[in-house]
């Protein structure tokens, strides 16, 4: 049923932008504020630009933000100009017990993205078909990755990872829809990596996330959010995958949420490490401002 409905939001969408009036003088205007009306804050991704670490096994420390400097919106439809931009740091091996409350290991692999975003939020259809917390939106963006890493300030010669593939530049689609039943909120996006040809190791990227939150509460709300992703690679590299969990608790205010989280991985880590197929067991926390 859920999949029956999610579908015919799909097809709704071209007849929606198609009929949808773009008077001028009906627009309002605003400047910074949220990249999405749908956050990508909850998504299990490893490109979530969130403040955020992963105590285990790994050591995984992350930041960034992705937030709107322009938005148009009248009656049918919120248009928004994103930008985009995250560091994530990585441990090569796993993490090695905790410095008081901060666990402990090398940061080795790192990885930087930055790009923009074009958000079209569909708010009149979404409020009639969705009710009042429904939302349907597309997002179109322009990206680019680069992965690193960090030798010993000791000394010594550098691991040579040349032979690894990079990701580069991509254009990256995605359709997202936001389902309330009740107290239940019920989030689903699909989305679609194009790499510029020459530019990487990778050709295509289709993903998806699934991410349920149960609103039961003030003060706490359970969630549970599954991504997975697969590139298809190119020339000399192989094929990556990565099927990834996260479920927990959400702790809203009016600043933002809080999650504390288990994390379970299956597949290919990221960065210069992507040539190791692990299955993966962790915690941790995200903040993730409004």
């Amino acid at each position: 049923m859920i999949n029956m409905r999610f579908q015919n939001i799909i097809l709704a969408i071209p007849l929606c932008l198609a009929s949808a009036p773009l008077p001028a003088a009906s627009w309002e205007v605003d400047f910074l504020g949220p990249a999405r009306e749908i956050s990508h804050s909850s998504s299990a991704s490893r490109d979530t630009a969130a403040l955020g670490l992963v105590a285990a096994p790994h050591r995984i420390l992350t930041g960034g933000g992705d937030f709107s400097v322009l938005q148009l919106r009248d009656q049918r439809l919120s248009l928004r100009l994103g930008v985009f931009a995250m560091m994530e740091l990585e441990s090569e091996g796993k993490s090695s017990g905790f410095d008081g409350i901060l666990p402990k290991g090398d940061i080795n692999f790192w990885r930087g993205l930055y790009g923009y975003s074009v958000a079209a939020s569909l708010d009149d259809f979404a409020n009639r078909h969705l009710g009042p917390r429904g939302a349907l939106e597309v997002t179109l963006n322009f990206r680019h990755e680069s992965e690193h890493y960090t030798g010993s300030n000791e000394g010594g010669e550098a691991i040579d990872y040349s032979d690894r593939p990079h990701i580069g530049n991509f254009i990256m689609l995605d359709i997202a829809a936001r389902l309330p039943f009740d107290r239940l909120e019920l989030i689903g996006r699909l989305q679609h990596k194009f790499f510029l040809p020459n530019a990487g190791g990778y050709s295509q990227g289709p993903g998806g996330d699934l991410i349920v939150r149960w609103r039961r509460w003030n003060h706490i709300h359970p969630f549970s959010s599954l991504f997975a992703e697969y590139l298809f690679g190119v020339n000399i590299y192989p094929d990556a995958y990565l099927v990834r969990d996260l479920t927990g608790f959400v702790v809203p205010s009016q600043a933002g949420d809080i999650y504390l989280f288990i994390s379970a991985d299956v597949g290919h880590r990221k960065g210069l490490a992507v040539f190791t197929e692990e299955r993966t067991l962790g915690f941790g926390v995200r903040f993730a401002f409004s």
